[in-house]
């Protein structure tokens, strides 16, 4: 093993000393002490502090919830994330974007880091995470906290912030479980299993589920390609049909026990592994015929994940006085294989291909948050985190006339391996001054990076040090209304994938390197919110702005013969500038609604294919639900959202609406059934247009057309009052709750 076990046992043997001597610490004079907080996001540090003052909305179709940092939104009244994937449940968010490819962004910005339950999740990285986004089924997750300046507790990683998926909270001494099943068109079906059992001081909880899903999408690309002998531009055009299979599996187990009423271990392991398998058709045509071709192609995209974590909460005398420490670990791949026949116009002989790119990943981490009370309306959060991180590539590329005589093409043969260690310490300090609630924090970074080109036999190691400080603060208006600022300064690091400097053969007509000399991205992000209650009515109007120098983005070039070459590179800098509304409230007694808009100017300074000139641009977002709860037992929903035309560095895309429609039927407090009809207009489909003044690249693609599911809900066990609720509202509830 290389030296990353070495830091990890120097780490763990750091939390351990530090741990036994705070116990010894308290263990002569500590008085017994509550137990500890539940599981789930309420036992994660939350920016800002326990004690900041927050808004909470209840009674509409999504419950609000606004802090210092983030915007919180209660999902499972949402009848797409019942049946839908973790993409339908991003899509519900304002501010947050998904695209057809599973890539999201936040408010314009593409570095959006997404957790689960307040802790990164190794699943929901890498050049995979599309693909996990759109086979996860969502039904677990309850909340959605778009966490945009976290304080300094939090990783800097991702220059647009945090996504936080909270999934259903086990609750104690009780029994239960929940069955889900879904069966729709195109080829949709799924299945899924939750449940708890808690008993005295242990707590059990696990899950399990299988989806699977079919369909049909096309693709055209368009092309012109500057011919520098006679200054004409040579066109050419790429229509693709597309079979696509996914299938996505995964189980879960967890357990807590409190050792007594000061103490609490816990732990989790969980496991997931999907497939895509497309069947592909090309027919390319080219201005020069003798490039035309036709090809069939089968490509099998395949990933794993297995991962583990332990902790150990103990609560020390003293309001908010806890000592927490994690330790996890996580071992993963992606795998890419392409078998593909192409026939040129000017040979009858195909030529036949094999492609393969595989990804090994390991990462471990460890972290120790301690948190202290300094008086009254004071309190210290200091810790220390190291993440450790390994990443192997290996590729293999071979052509040939038959398939017992390929032959390997050196180009697409070769391995690189990737390390990373980061080592941080962290500290926050909250105060309050009268009805000014601030917490103040800082970060330090030592990043350490190991690039092994073993094909050129060629390494070399890298590093860095940075400062990352935050601010986070409230100041209320009145009982029901506050004003909220926050600054943080991010970071995007260059993905492992970003960083391999090798090609990698996407089709004829597509190939993809990345660069090892690349730098992160550092961005500095300033908001300012207002929040108010009105009559079981919530408004939010936040204005932002975000600076980023070095910025790692896609670079189109043209590499002869047609083919077009995607490269990684560091922008000058990127600015945004925009405002972000939300209005929650009831239209009538069985009418409730929900708006969210965003919108935002944004200006790029690439200094790249041919651009000498800063570029900018407007765009913005629309989102709008509508439930309808004519009876107990029956509730009907729209929602629809609209992505205006954006601004790319080499060039834009084009906007884009979907429109969705949900019913759901309970027909007792066990079984409950939902249909449900996505892309009623069948209107998904995204167009990116590249433009300088040497080539033009137009590419769409549509989606998987109309779908339609229908599902079923069926709670078992011990139930009771105290179950989680059925979409829908609660009419008896409606207004602001301000925690003190």
């Amino acid at each position: 093993m290389r030296s990353t076990q070495f830091h990890i046992c120097s780490s763990i043997l750091t939390i351990a000393a530090t741990l036994m001597l705070a116990g010894a610490a308290q263990a002569q004079t500590a008085p017994a002490q509550p137990a500890p907080p539940p599981s789930g996001a309420a036992a994660q540090p939350r920016p800002g502090g326990d004690q900041a003052r927050e808004i909470v909305v209840t009674g509409t179709r999504a419950d609000v919830v606004a802090s210092p940092d983030r915007m919180s939104f209660n999902v499972a009244n949402d009848l797409q994330v019942q049946t839908g994937t973790v993409a339908d449940a991003l899509r519900a968010v304002p501010g947050v974007e998904v695209d057809l490819q599973g890539r999201v962004s936040l408010r314009g910005d593409p570095g959006v880091q997404i957790w689960i339950d307040g802790r990164p999740s190794a699943l929901l990285q890498g050049e995979n995470r599309g693909d996990v986004l759109q086979s996860m089924p969502a039904g677990r997750i309850q909340r959605v906290e778009v966490i945009t300046n976290p304080s300094a507790a939090f990783s800097p990683e991702g220059s647009g912030g945090i996504i936080n998926l909270v999934t259903q909270q086990a609750r104690k001494d009780a029994r239960y479980g929940t069955v889900r099943a879904t069966l729709g068109t195109p080829g949709a079906a799924s299945i899924g299993l939750n449940g708890t059992h808690s008993a005295g001081p242990l707590t059990l909880t696990g899950d399990m589920g299988y989806r699977r899903m079919t369909g049909e999408a096309e693709a055209e690309q368009l092309r012109s390609r500057l011919n520098s002998s006679t200054g004409t531009f040579l066109t050419s055009r790429q229509d693709s049909d597309l079979g696509i299979t996914n299938a996505f599996r995964n189980g879960r187990l967890g357990a807590e026990y409190d050792l007594d009423k000061t103490n609490r271990l816990s732990t989790e392991l969980s496991y997931a592994k999907g497939t895509n398998e497309v069947d592909r058709e090309d027919e390319f045509v080219s201005q020069n015929s003798a490039l035309s071709y036709g090809r069939e192609s089968d490509i099998g995209l395949s990933f794993r994940n297995l991962s583990g974590r332990a902790s150990w909460r103990r609560t020390l005398p003293g309001k908010e006085h806890e000592l927490v420490a994690d330790l996890t670990h996580s071992r993963g791949g992606f795998k890419r294989e392409v078998e593909g026949a192409t026939t040129f116009a000017a040979s009858p002989q195909p030529s036949l291909e094999s492609i393969r790119n595989a990804i090994d990943r390991a990462e471990s981490g460890v972290k120790l948050d301690y948190k202290r009370p300094m008086g009254e309306d004071r309190s210290l959060n200091v810790g220390y985190q190291g993440t450790f991180g390994q990443n192997d590539f290996d590729s293999r590329g071979s052509r040939g006339a038959a398939l017992n005589a390929l032959l390997p093409v050196p180009a697409l043969t070769n391995a690189f391996d990737y390390d990373q260690t980061i080592h941080a310490v962290f500290g926050t300090y909250r105060f309050l001054l009268g009805k000014l609630n601030t917490q103040a924090g800082l970060r330090l970074e030592q990043v350490d990076n190991k690039i092994d080109q073993i094909t050129d036999g060629l390494s070399f190691d890298t590093g860095y040090f940075r400062a990352y400080p935050t601010l986070n603060a409230t100041f209320g208006l009145a009982e029901n209304e506050q004003l909220r600022g926050s600054y943080s300064r991010r970071v995007q690091r260059p993905s492992p994938q970003d960083l391999n400097p090798y090609t990698i053969y996407i089709d004829p007509q597509n190939l993809r390197r990345g660069n090892p000399f690349l730098l992160p991205e550092i961005t500095d992000s300033f908001e300012l919110g207002w929040n108010r209650r009105k009559a079981g009515t919530f408004y939010s109007l936040t204005g932002f702005y975000r600076r980023s120098r070095g910025g790692v983005t896609d670079i189109l070039s043209d590499v002869g013969g047609g083919v077009f070459l995607t490269t990684r590179a560091n922008l000058a800098t990127a600015d945004r500038v925009g405002v972000e509304a939300i209005a929650n409230g009831r239209l009538a007694k069985t009418l409730t609604y929900s708006l969210s808009g965003t919108f935002l100017w944004n200006e790029i300074d690439p200094r790249i294919g041919g651009f000498s000139e800063p570029r900018s641009g407007t765009t913005g977002t629309l989102r709008g639900n509508m439930d309808w709860q004519p009876t107990p037992k029956d509730f009907f929903q729209l929602n629809a959202n609209y992505a205006g035309k954006q601004l790319l560095p080499q060039g834009y895309r084009l906007s884009s609406g979907i429109l969705n429609l949900g019913y759901r039927r309970k027909v007792n407090d066990r079984l409950s059934l939902l249909l449900t009809a996505q892309n009623v207009l069948d209107s998904a489909r995204q167009v990116a247009v590249f433009e300088t003044p040497t080539l033009r690249d137009r590419f769409e693609q549509t989606g998987l057309g109309r779908m339609f599911l229908f599902g079923l809900t069926y709670n078992l066990g011990d139930q009771g009052q105290r179950r989680r609720p059925e979409p829908g509202f609660d009419f008896q509830q409606g207004g602001v709750d301000t925690p003190q």
